[in-house]
């Protein structure tokens, strides 16, 4: 660099340094002017999920009793997606697949038996690509599932689903499960209760020194006790703060996730005498194959529906269900004023969604990790900032396109002008949040383990499970899916079609199960895995092992000299 006197003797060399430093002053103005634009650095993210919630919200008119206000005063602003559904009806793989953006076949999460941390540790996340771009990123409750702290810069209370039951409350005595009771009594006496509220036997995980969480009844603690409320004031304490960055701010709430206990009053809104039933068909399970009745009676996620029903217990969980969902939706009004009363209001997208639904006694099921409506059928709902609403947007209306919660990544960036990805597996919403009545050519898919997926058109449910066996329903007329079509000639271009559009998994040849456990192997050369017992078993649950006798082979002489092999382990 030149000194001043220099310069002073060398006119054309100031003058030339001048222009250099001028341009390089500009060029660094307009890169900050050009990301700020680009990388929509005046709209922030509010991303709220759901876990375990169905549709049963106001809004979708599926439950006539169910008091969710601010989850309707949201709709009433944005879009609502009647029609969406989740990749994994199981919490590990539906946020795997949300986060990356990408399906099981290419993060390997097809259940909780995975975790994306392990199946693809080097995944790009969502809070990682905003990062990049921008934002300052910040979370609590239950988000992913898993160490929820790693992804986000900034990260709140995180969620624990057992309180207000302390730890050292939880673990049931040794002398409590010898005993003879049709169900394990555990005394927690600083709460005066016993332990389960529901008085009934567990179904899975028998012997468990923890407390059952297909649960539900009144533990009568203060709102500040309970996790999903301690996440919510954190985060009305983060919208009244100002940011030097735009942000990304998601709360996970884990209700209506069982152990379905809530504060009190919210159980006093539904009195159990005058609840609701889901509409049920007792013969529902006839015209479907074995695995998939298996899918509707085995235990997998929750608990048994004649155990329910022996108990008489099934006015009670439904009740218990209702007064989580309004619980978490008056935690939501929380946040959603705080928005309101802060200087972000005009200028933030808010995503709400949940993970997957849940069955309360359909199809003979409780819980999630099904192929039908009530467990892949989710709340969505879009809401672009004031300031950045897309080209004939209109709040309050619905879509009825089907669409996946992989969408949801895509949707994020391209609302707001940020770089996406090509490799995601989903496609943007926005052109449905501009027109709702958009040309959508895209279908839903949900897999539900290694070979079993169910596909959903606007009309139709086709489902296709690793055997071989099939389902399909025609939503017009048989909203419930009580009538399977699958036989009927007059539907089989139908079938075929939709059979069409599932994708398939090249990573996997043979589904094999074997008694309590299943084999799956792999296309290449790498090793096979086998599962056991009853771990994901339903997603292989017919036995074949008769057409396969080199696996049956390799799965017993493992056994033989591995008896106490654990639950999850690659044979070679």
């Amino acid at each position: 660099m030149l000194s001043l006197n220099q310069l002073a003797r060398y006119p054309i060399a100031f003058l030339m340094q001048a222009k250099v430093l001028f341009g390089t002053i500009t060029a660094l103005f307009l890169a900050q002017a050009s990301f700020g634009e680009r990388h929509g650095s005046q709209y922030n993210i509010l991303y709220v999920t759901i876990d375990d919630l169905n549709d049963w919200v106001g809004c979708m008119n599926s439950h006539p009793q169910v008091k969710t206000p601010n989850i309707d005063r949201l709709a009433e602003r944005g879009l609502l997606f009647t029609n969406a559904h989740c990749v994994v009806p199981a919490c590990s793989g539906s946020r795997a697949a949300n986060w990356t953006g990408l399906s099981p076949i290419n993060n390997g999460v097809y259940g909780n038996g995975q975790r994306i941390e392990k199946t693809m540790p080097k995944a790009t996340m969502l809070t990682h690509d905003l990062e990049s771009q921008g934002y300052y990123t910040m979370g609590t409750g239950k988000l992913f599932h898993g160490r929820n702290q790693n992804y986000f810069d900034e990260y709140g209370p995180d969620y624990d689903k057992w309180m207000p039951i302390l730890p050292d409350e939880r673990t049931i005595s040794k002398e409590s499960l010898a005993d003879n009771d049709p169900y394990v009594r555990h005394e927690i006496p600083r709460l005066g209760i016993t332990m389960p509220l529901n008085r009934m036997p567990r179904d899975r995980n028998r012997g468990s020194r923890t407390i059952d969480s297909f649960d539900w009844g009144v533990i009568d603690r203060p709102d500040e006790e309970w996790t999903d409320t301690q996440s919510a004031e954190w985060v009305v304490e983060k919208l009244g703060q100002s940011y030097d960055q735009p942000f990304f701010l998601a709360i996970g709430f884990y209700r209506p996730h069982q152990p379905l206990w809530v504060p009190k009053r919210f159980h006093e809104m539904y009195p159990p005498e005058s609840v609701i039933l889901p509409h049920t068909l007792k013969e529902d399970l006839e015209d479907v194959s074995e695995i998939a009745q298996s899918f509707g009676r085995y235990a997998l996620t929750s608990g048994a529906h004649d155990t329910v029903v022996e108990y008489g217990q099934w006015r009670n969980a439904v009740s218990a269900y209702l007064a989580s969902i309004t619980y978490i939706d008056h935690e939501l009004g929380k946040v959603i004023d705080a928005l309101d009363a802060s200087k972000h209001a005009d200028n933030t997208l808010i995503v709400l969604w949940s993970d997957h639904g849940w069955q309360l006694g359909e199809k003979e099921h409780w819980g999630k990790f099904t192929t039908w409506e009530r467990s892949t059928k989710v709340p969505l709902i879009a809401v672009p900032p004031l300031t950045k609403q897309p080209s004939g947007f209109k709040p309050g209306r619905e879509c009825h396109h089907p669409v996946s919660l992989l969408d949801l990544y895509p949707t994020v960036m391209d609302a707001l002008d940020l770089d996406i990805r090509d490799d995601l597996d989903g496609n943007s919403l926005l052109p449905l949040i501009a027109n709702p009545e958009s040309r959508w050519p895209h279908l839903a898919i949900t897999h539900v383990g290694r070979g079993t997926q169910t596909i959903r058109h606007s009309r139709w449910r086709y489902t296709q499970y690793f055997d071989g066996s099939e389902e399909l329903y025609d939503h017009g007329r048989d909203p419930r899916e009580w009538n399977n079509l699958i036989e009927d000639p007059e539907y089989a271009n139908i079938a075929q079609w939709l059979s069409n559009e599932l994708p398939r998994d090249p990573n996997y040849k043979h589904f094999v199960r074997y008694g309590d456990y299943k084999a799956v192997v792999p296309s290449d050369s790498s090793p096979m895995m086998l599962f056991g017992p009853k771990v994901e078993m339903l997603a292989e649950s017919k036995d074949v092992s008769k057409n396969h006798p080199d696996i049956v082979l390799r799965i017993q002489n493992h056994l033989k000299t591995h008896p106490n092999s654990p639950k999850r382990f690659i044979l070679k």
